[in-house]
């Protein structure tokens, strides 16, 4: 269970009263508590003090020299530094006027001259409980706001997870067909071109019975990686599956010759480069047709099947 009140050793009271018997007399009310006493005569030593070590509480009188108690309150909430300590005035004047004057600067509670202890250990208690709960409340929405962040991230990472493909770190099947079916609405919306790509590893069962998976694996991770550098950061480039890759190029209005054409001399570089495995990609491109409505998958399978031509025209060319 929570305990609401700070022990007398943590709560430090500041006096501010230019009578020395009124702060011999509070200092002594308090201290009978427990509670940590400093003490000032007048308004600019209060305010010296506050900024060097601000005080849980403050009971500030209304009739000093030099700077009157309202003055002071304003100074102390007019800073961030000391806005949020409470202050209890403390006054012989008894007046309606000048209490509400109190509460209209800042104050949230008036004690009147002479002082009666169980009173002022009352009031002060009341605020100490009421400093403590807003405290608490403060950290209790500190905690709540690191956990909604926490969680926010977490249920993002679940959402990237379930878009990505974790080997390759391109979007795996699920992803690419959520963002192409996005895209392909506005390219039919919009009436701009679009094209789709398919591409499949040439040889990867060869390379797996050869080297092992693990470089089967590999050899998929830098195919993604040719890929992702490949294509613009607003094409959608995915893993479907195996050694079965997708783009989605949307508002193309170029020659598709120069993405090919670039495709092939990062393969070739890092063939050159590259002590793994050789990589050879078959490519089959759909390109966009305004005029049907051919659903997503109808146009991913159109390049599939021009990919797998792709593939028997290199199978026939080795023959």
């Amino acid at each position: 269970m929570t305990t609401l009140f700070k022990l007398g050793a943590q709560t430090n009271i500041l006096i501010v009263d230019d009578n020395p018997d009124n702060l011999r007399l509070l200092a002594k009310i308090l201290e009978s508590q427990g509670y940590i006493v400093r003490k000032a005569l007048n308004g600019r030593m209060a305010l010296q003090g506050v900024h060097r070590d601000p005080p849980t509480l403050i009971l500030l009188d209304i009739n000093m020299p030099e700077m009157n108690g309202y003055e002071v309150c304003q100074k102390l909430k007019a800073s961030e530094a000391s806005a949020q300590i409470p202050v209890i005035f403390i006054s012989a004047l008894e007046r309606l006027e000048n209490k509400v004057r109190a509460f209209e600067l800042g104050g949230v509670d008036y004690i009147t001259k002479p002082f009666q202890e169980q009173e002022v250990l009352m009031r002060v208690k009341n605020q100490l409980l009421i400093q403590q709960q807003r405290q608490q409340l403060i950290e209790q929405n500190q905690r709540l706001e690191h956990e909604i962040q926490e969680r926010l991230r977490a249920e993002a990472e679940v959402r990237q997870l379930s878009v990505t493909d974790e080997l390759t770190g391109l979007y795996n099947r699920r992803g690419f067909f959520l963002l192409a079916e996005q895209q392909l609405k506005i390219a039919r919306r919009t009436q701009t071109s679009y094209f789709i790509l398919f591409a499949d590893l040439d040889g990867l069962k060869n390379i797996n019975d050869t080297f092992g998976h693990e470089m089967g694996d590999r050899v998929i991770v830098d195919t993604g990686q040719i890929l992702k550098e490949t294509f613009r950061e607003a094409d959608i480039v995915a893993r479907l599956g195996g050694d079965e890759f997708a783009v989605f190029i949307p508002t193309f209005s170029g020659d598709l010759s120069n993405f090919y054409n670039r495709l092939q001399e990062n393969i070739e570089r890092f063939n050159q480069q590259s002590e793994r495995a050789y990589i050879s990609i078959s490519l089959g491109v759909q390109s966009g047709d305004l005029n049907n409505e051919f659903s997503l998958e109808q146009l991913v399978a159109k390049a599939d099947k021009l990919m797998y031509d792709h593939k028997r025209t290199k199978r026939c060319l080795n023959c």
